[in-house]
């Protein structure tokens, strides 16, 4: 018994100094990467490192933020960062707040929604290049289509309308065959460790 009390506090003790018990072994992370094309900037690698999925609670705080017009992203911002969008090599990251999958018939779509819009910290301004842009937001979407081997292309709410199913509690894209695909070499990466 005192024994098993024992190992019971050391166990407390690593969590509350943030150490991981030795058989829980390291932190998963879901990375995807995509390329910009067909916008500016072009030629961009957009990574994606994932450290948790949206549960159905996290999917309808972010559905009530994105209602709140020009205070989204001051309602975006309050809620989790479950991980972030990088640009190239930057330091600087986008927190990503919604993160879902979906199945599809050609494999799935997997959708991100940021706190701020992509580009915001850059002079230069982040656009479609053949379509009129989509209402000005202040968070972003993104969207990637993979097959079932982890490879595609995707979309980004500057191109693409976003759409909010409150009842479901999910965002999407409007990624019918009129919307452009501005990321390519989409693809999906496992990888343990931070």
């Amino acid at each position: 018994m005192r024994a098993s009390a024992g190992i019971v506090a050391a166990l407390l003790l690593a969590a509350a100094s943030g150490v991981q018990a030795a058989d829980s072994g390291p932190e998963k992370i879901d990375r995807f990467m995509a390329t910009t094309t067909a916008m500016t900037p072009r030629g961009e690698t957009l990574r994606i490192d994932l450290r948790k999925w949206s549960d159905d609670d996290g999917r309808a705080a972010v559905v009530e933020a994105l209602g709140q017009g020009a205070e989204a992203s001051k309602a975006l911002a309050a809620l989790p960062t479950l991980g972030y969008v990088w640009r190239g090599r930057s330091s600087v990251g986008y927190a990503i707040k919604y993160a879902q999958r979906t199945t599809t018939p050609q494999g799935e779509r997997i959708t991100f929604v940021t706190d701020k819009r992509l580009g915001a910290y850059d002079i230069e301004r982040w656009a479609a290049d053949a379509h009129a842009p989509p209402a000005e937001l202040p968070y972003s979407v993104v969207e990637l289509y993979l097959s079932g081997s982890g490879a595609g292309d995707g979309t980004l709410s500057l191109a693409a309308e976003v759409k909010v199913d409150a009842a479901a509690g999910l965002v999407s894209l409007a990624a019918d065959a009129g919307a452009a695909r501005v990321l390519a070499d989409a693809k999906r990466e496992t990888k343990p460790g931070g």
